[in-house]
């Protein structure tokens, strides 16, 4: 029994590493298709629904945990895909998967990991089938590949911790002034443990993200998250391997850019006395 053991996990091992190779060929190769802000300047969306979309969606967000009630995040998802259904743009499958990775985010909160995983994987689903992906389509699909790790066994989370950094590495190569894809691979570095390689670039890959701006362009439509989320990341960085003055540099810098940052401000505490 214990040989056939030993070849089931080689057998195992063998078809991740086939699975691994194969996907990168695929990012590779994959068909690369115009940015967000191309799109819009040659066809701007007429109806106001996805205004301040990115904003909405977090608010529903929170306002699901403060009442510990899935409805203002559910509706929203809904609300954006009946958009698609009547508009068929990549934009707002773009924003259902952003809104469906905070949907997972909610319930793993709320201790239901099962519904967690099923959010997570329908963001993951949709972003992987998105045709002649972009920049930005990458860096959200890093970022939600990264947040899937946690459902999947601890032997093939190093295969796709990996698939995690080729997709934001792509987003690089597309825009390499993308702040998106610098905090995911701070984030999934933050990540990794040591033994693994980990640690070692966060503060490259999130200082990185810290100096581009949001945005190239100022658009109400359009992506703008990132900057925010390296901050926090930063500051927490820094308290874990207990540099004070790098930490308290990073946070008063980023509360005075985003003195509304909720995840930012709760670390204040951390730093007192320090």
């Amino acid at each position: 029994m214990k040989r056939v053991s030993i070849i089931s996990v080689f057998i195992c091992i063998g078809m991740a590493i086939f699975m691994f190779f194969s996907s990168q060929m695929a990012i590779a190769n994959e068909p690369i298709g115009p940015s967000y802000d191309a799109i819009w300047e040659a066809q701007p969306a007429k109806d106001s629904s996805l205004v301040n979309i990115q904003d909405r969606i977090y608010q529903s967000f929170v306002q699901s945990f403060i009442q510990q009630q899935e409805q203002p995040i559910s509706e929203i998802i809904t609300e954006l895909a009946v958009l698609d259904k009547e508009k068929n743009q990549k934009l707002i499958r773009y924003w259902m998967s952003y809104a469906e990775y905070y949907h997972s985010i909610f319930h793993l909160q709320n201790d239901n990991k099962e519904a967690a995983k099923k959010a997570c994987m329908s963001s993951l689903g949709r972003l992987e089938k998105l045709k002649g992906k972009n920049s930005e389509d990458y860096a959200l699909l890093a970022m939600v590949q990264s947040f899937a790790i946690q459902f999947v066994s601890p032997m093939k989370a190093p295969f796709i911790s990996s698939k995690v950094k080729k997709y934001a590495e792509k987003a690089i190569s597309i825009d390499d002034q993308n702040p998106r894809a610098y905090y995911v691979l701070g984030s999934n570095d933050y990540y990794t443990p040591e033994q693994y390689g980990g640690g070692k670039k966060v503060v490259e890959y999130l200082s990185k993200a810290i100096d581009l701006p949001e945005q190239a362009v100022s658009n109400p439509y359009l992506p703008s998250w990132g900057k925010q989320e390296a901050y926090e990341m930063i500051v927490k960085f820094f308290i874990k391997k207990e540099q004070w003055e790098e930490a308290k540099q990073y946070f008063q810098q980023g509360v005075e850019a985003y003195p509304e940052n909720y995840q930012l401000n709760k670390l204040a505490s951390k730093l007192v006395g320090k």
